[in-house]
């Protein structure tokens, strides 16, 4: 704790970054909407020439993700230069031939567990099976409002064929409404303890991080990453070289210090630890 240092505007990284990386839920977003004055941070920091890209482990495809977060006023452009979801990462894995390759076979069936992302299979949608039993691949979705246990029976399924899995999303549960609910990473947590083999996509994993920095043409050493979730965004920061700030005044971190932890010991516990602390996203 004593080598963190905590700043209350990112104009403190003013001689030290150009580029800022953001997670979405949890640091701009609450799920339903904006937090306070999160937009006009966004704002400022592309007005004194900050480059910004948002850095989801959301399943949404880029374009669906631009046209509804822009019903609540975030505009590219205005607030960020570039977006970059985990879906569209498994996306363009799928239309190169990733399920082809997991399967060993050209004419494979893919089961989805969970909620139906019909975005990430349009190249393939014709190999979709409904029955687990008959899957080559298994592909980890949302929960919906089903609870875990009743996803056990296909699980169990999918371990006793050996099926290789696609997860893109790792993160094992996200806020909404300051409410912990359980995200597709649950589904492959399950399936790793069970000696499942499993392929992911996003946070806290290399190419995610690889493709901004690409797409930004930014200097890694002038990159930050902001982020609520030491698990995905602090340690996807540090696994590819980059500094971070920890927001610990909403999303997981924050849920943490409300239930009684202290940060000190949520950083021991976690072993991770940011370049830089921060209350909340907006200056």
């Amino acid at each position: 704790m004593s080598t963190l240092k905590k700043i209350n505007t990112f104009s403190e990284l003013d001689d030290q970054i150009n580029t800022l990386f953001t997670d979405m839920y949890g640091v701009l977003w609450d799920g339903t909407d904006f937090y306070e004055n999160a937009l006009k941070t966004l704002e400022n920091l592309k007005q004194k020439g900050q480059k910004v890209c948002i850095i989801s482990n959301m399943t949404t495809v880029q374009s669906v993700f631009c046209a509804s977060k822009a019903q609540k006023g975030l505009i590219q452009g205005i607030h960020f230069d570039e977006v970059i979801t985990s879906g569209n990462l498994c996306k363009a894995a799928i239309e190169n031939h990733l399920f082809e390759v997991l399967s060993h076979q050209t004419h494979f069936h893919y089961y989805v567990l969970g909620e139906e992302n019909h975005a990430l299979f349009e190249s393939i949608a014709s190999h979709e099976t409904k029955e687990v039993s008959k899957a080559d691949v298994i592909y980890f979705s949302g929960l919906g409002s089903r609870p875990f246990e009743s996803y056990l029976p296909d699980l169990n399924t999918a371990l006793q064929k050996n099926l290789p899995a696609v997860c893109a999303n790792p993160d094992t549960f996200f806020m909404q409404n300051n409410q912990k609910l359980p995200a597709q990473g649950i589904f492959a947590d399950y399936y790793q303890k069970n000696g499942g083999k499993v392929t992911f996509f996003g946070k806290p994993y290399p190419l995610i991080f690889e493709t901004a920095l690409l797409k930004m043409k930014a200097d890694k050493s002038k990159t930050v990453m902001a982020g609520d979730m030491l698990e995905t965004d602090i340690q996807g920061a540090i696994n590819a070289g980059l500094k971070s700030v920890l927001i610990t005044g909403t999303g997981t971190t924050a849920n943490a210090l409300k239930n009684g932890e202290t940060l000190d010991n949520i950083l021991k516990r976690a072993k991770i630890y940011p370049s830089f602390i921060k209350n909340t996203f907006a200056d």
